[in-house]
């Protein structure tokens, strides 16, 4: 088992950086063929990599990983900024595409809450996807990066909440009525998780790091780094809130620390030599190429459905903000991708019942295809913005 892991890893490591070369050769974004490399070496063509318990480790951890550095390449105060525009788009994000993939499953043929779970899963957006190419063309230092970073934070907490609210009301109990702790689950575990981290980036971070540069270890500040992103982590998902959240929010705490920068490297460099390689080809693996034949009108139209959706609703938010168009186009192309948060809703919407297993791998392609395409429409989405600053300056 594990020299088989090793061997995976090899091909996963070699592949991702002929990968990069190649999309840096001919001007796209690194992220398109890491993931398009995870379709090639996955069993849907040549079978040298599997979904296996190692490799679904290793791409945890690379996730993690990415939105801890996110984090700490983040400007909180950019943020705090753009806050409103961004709840804006994150709302607009959420609900458009909710509300007209909800009516689609009902138009193919889906029951009520069958339609309503589909909404959902497509009301997700990859933030790992999105910021990975807004790092790549050093894009999230600007106002629409800033917008887009803030609106897939908080479209995932949207989602995370969506899912609660969704489970509530399907198994409500109208003899019981509303519990003190359906409360709890759905708004209190939320709220607490927040508050605490308040309480450690104000009394906790700063005491931390000096302890542990007071150490005579070897890296002792970025492996208090790293217990830090993983216990938040963990409490993230204790909280009922995605884990990328947690590890995002430690990282973006830690940012304005004296030894940031120092950190940032070390974490780089474990993350993008090994981790985050593995995660981005993982996506890739779960592609089923029979079902790409046999249910292709209606993957084309769930995938046009999603991408149109979410990129409608991103623009038209910043666009109702003031934002002028061609940033309104990069926030509402970062907004496209499904990514790992729309598979893991479509996952829990399978084991609950709502997603049937023949539909699943027709829900599987469609929120792949978004994120193959999502790389590419913000790649395109930037070089508008970017050429039109270009004219403006000349």
């Amino acid at each position: 088992m594990t020299l088989e892991l090793i061997k995976m890893i090899i091909f996963i490591l070699l592949g991702t950086k002929v990968a990069g070369h190649l999309c840096n050769r001919f001007n796209l974004p690194v992220v398109f063929g890491e993931l398009t490399l995870g379709l090639l070496l996955g069993p849907a063509i040549l079978n040298m990599v599997q979904e296996t318990d190692g490799i679904a480790m290793f791409s945890e951890i690379g996730i993690i990983l990415l939105m801890f550095l996110v984090g700490l390449e983040s400007d909180l105060n950019l943020l705090r900024r753009y806050l409103k525009p961004a709840i804006i788009v994150a709302t607009f994000g959420v609900f458009v595409p909710f509300i007209f993939i909800a009516i689609l499953g009902h138009l193919i043929g889906m029951g009520t809450p069958e339609s309503f779970f589909l909404g959902i899963i497509f009301s997700a957006t990859s933030l790992s996807i999105t910021v990975q190419v807004l790092k790549e063309y050093d894009y999230l230092d600007n106002e629409a990066g800033s917008i887009t970073l803030g609106a897939a934070i908080l479209d995932d907490t949207l989602v995370v909440i969506l899912i609660s609210i969704f489970t509530a009301v399907v198994t409500f109990d109208a003899s019981v009525g509303f519990t003190a702790t359906m409360a709890w689950d759905l708004i209190g575990k939320k709220v607490l998780f927040f508050f605490i981290m308040y309480l450690v980036a104000k009394y906790f971070i700063t005491p931390a790091m000096n302890l542990s540069s007071k150490m005579n270890a070897i890296k002792a500040k970025t492996a208090m780094a790293l217990v830090l992103c993983f216990a938040f982590t963990i409490f993230a998902e204790e909280m009922g809130l995605s884990d990328i959240i947690g590890s995002f929010f430690i990282g973006l705490m830690l940012s304005s620390h004296e030894h940031s920068h120092e950190i940032e490297t070390d974490i780089d460099t474990i993350g993008n030599s090994l981790f985050i390689p593995v995660f981005f080809v993982s996506i890739g693996l779960g592609i089923n190429i029979e079902a790409l034949y046999s249910q292709f009108g209606l993957i084309f139209l769930l995938s046009l459905g999603a991408i149109l959706t979410k990129l409608m609703g991103g623009y038209f938010a910043a666009r109702l903000m003031k934002v002028n168009r061609k940033s309104s186009f990069v926030i509402g192309s970062g907004m496209v991708s499904r990514g790992e948060m729309a598979l893991i809703v479509a996952k829990i919407g399978q084991e609950s019942g709502f997603i049937t297993n023949e539909f699943f791998t027709v829900v599987i392609a469609a929120i792949i295809i978004t994120t193959l395409i999502s790389p590419l429409l913000l790649k395109f989405s930037i070089g508008l913005e970017q050429n039109d600053n270009d004219e403006v300056t000349a």
